[in-house]
């Protein structure tokens, strides 16, 4: 898989992926090569990515990070080939760099790849898209798979029913060490609070009803991102053009809070 046709396939957008192209004709990557090649682990990612950045310096908009990243996703196409998965599940799981990026551009107005921290993830092979939602493999002595929610998810419960058999059937066949482990959920989505903010039909409760709530934790604000899109602190600049926007700006002015709760699936 070349750069240009993964580009094409995860449908970059045009301003970016011209950026890409003419920073891949001009650099010399053979003095990075071997962070490259750590890049593409879960154990050597972070320091790598760390030690890169330091010798991209500058690199306004990330474009020099997200080619190395795009470069690291192209080489996996192989490895996929090898294990027979699915070419659509490698195009639908690198597709996260496009989405990634116009959420950025939804955020802040411009178009800029922020997302470098995460994005380990799909260049090692450990997660995977697979219909609706992301699914990561978790070994921290424990294997799990841990669900991810894309923001252009369609949570219905026809497509998520669709999408958990077929990640089900994906790990039996190809990675079998994790045939039957727990599904994993940790995000504001499983908030307890949004009982009282959503109606009785919303597809959200509909999908937080599937996790036997374990835990709710406080610290993080995620919900401010995928809610809200924005990164201002102030509560009362928060938009209110959707039904969530609007319960939850009210709740949150009086003092309320949103947690990020963490269940596991409850299966059929």
């Amino acid at each position: 898989m070349d750069l240009f046709t993964l580009c094409g396939r995860i449908h970059l957008p045009g301003e970016i992926q011209e950026k890409v192209m003419d920073y891949y004709k001009t650099a010399d990557f053979g003095p990075t090569e071997s962070l490259r090649e750590r890049l593409k682990s879960r154990d050597t990612e972070a320091r790598a990515r760390r030690e890169l950045e330091e010798i991209l310096e500058p690199d306004p908009g990330k474009i020099k990070m997200l080619t190395y990243m795009l470069l690291c996703g192209a080489d996996l196409y192989h490895w996929y080939e090898e294990k027979g998965i699915p070419e659509e599940i490698f195009f639908d799981t690198m597709g996260c760099f496009s989405r990634f990026i116009e959420e950025c551009r939804e955020k802040t107005g411009m178009y800029a790849f922020d997302r470098e921290w995460w994005t380990g993830r799909q260049i090692s092979g450990n997660l995977f898209r697979i219909g609706e939602l992301e699914y990561e493999m978790i070994d921290d002595g424990r294997k799990r798979v841990s669900i991810h929610i894309p923001s252009d998810a369609v949570l219905t419960r026809e497509k998520c029913d669709v999408s958990m058999e077929a990640a089900e059937s994906f790990f039996a066949r190809y990675f079998p060490d994790y045939r039957d482990k727990d599904y994993v959920c940790h995000s504001w989505l499983l908030a307890p609070e949004l009982k009282a903010l959503l109606p009785e039909d919303s597809h959200i409760l509909d999908f937080q009803r599937r996790f036997r709530i374990q835990e709710v934790d406080y610290q993080g604000q995620e919900y401010v991102e995928w809610v809200f899109k924005t990164g201002n602190a102030r509560v009362a600049d928060y938009p209110e053009n959707t039904r969530l926007q609007k319960s939850m700006k009210k709740y949150l002015q009086e003092g309320g809070k949103i947690g990020n709760g963490f269940g596991v699936w409850i299966k059929n």
